[in-house]
């Protein structure tokens, strides 16, 4: 109790009474999400912050310890104009997601556990239109064509997305990977890798003889 009081009146001396009231009453309301949702999902330790949108929770498994900031869209897709899918969404124990991240599956995402997600993520085993194998005509507006829902994503545990990164459909991220800012992944990364850019090539690989980071 002690240390607790005296986090407050540090806050509290750095940032202003004003701004620590607001940080209580958010701390309050995400706990209330989290017991009300844990018990939904049957987990616990659950902080979802504030202006969230969660979807399909029927077809969601989220792990212990699931932590994520204000604006956060979970969506398991179940229908989509006339058509209707068959998600699963599993999230693994301990991951952590900044502001504004989005996850939507219409067939199957999953994530390891002690992933963090900076801002403005996206993760997306879908899209709106076919454009190999099967080809949608641009004269159809975009939000009528059919969604895709045969492909998969895969991020292995202790994955690090830095902000504003974009995964796409068909993609793997292997374990304890780092994914630069503003990258988007289009292929798989293998584990122990660093990657970056639009589309994210590898930089660097992690040497366990030398434990070093070293260029690819």
């Amino acid at each position: 109790m002690k240390h607790l009081c005296g986090k407050i009146r540090d806050f509290a001396h750095e940032n202003g009474w004003y701004l620590l009231g607001g940080q209580l009453m958010q701390q309050l309301a995400s706990a209330s999400r989290g017991y009300i949702l844990g018990r939904k999902l049957r987990t616990h330790g659950l902080s979802i912050g504030p202006n969230s949108l969660l979807r399909g929770l029927r077809h969601m498994s989220i792990g212990k310890y699931f932590r994520a900031g204000p604006g956060l869209w979970l969506e398991a897709v179940t229908i989509y104009s006339k058509q209707t899918f068959s998600p699963r969404l599993v999230i693994g124990d301990g991951v952590c997601a900044s502001h504004h991240v989005h996850i939507a599956a219409t067939n199957y995402i999953e994530i390891g556990n002690n992933c963090l997600f900076g801002s403005r993520v996206l993760i997306t085993d879908h899209s709106h239109g076919r454009y190999s194998a099967f080809h949608d005509s641009p004269e159809v507006p975009p939000a009528q064509r059919p969604l895709t829902s045969t492909h998969r994503v895969v991020i292995g545990r202790n994955v690090w997305l830095g902000d504003g990164v974009v995964v796409m459909p068909d993609v793997t991220i292997g374990e304890g990977s780092v994914i630069g800012a503003n990258s988007v992944v289009t292929k798989d990364i293998p584990p122990f890798a660093t990657a970056a850019g639009a589309p994210a090539h590898v930089r660097k690989r992690y040497d366990f003889n030398t434990r070093e980071w070293t260029r690819s």
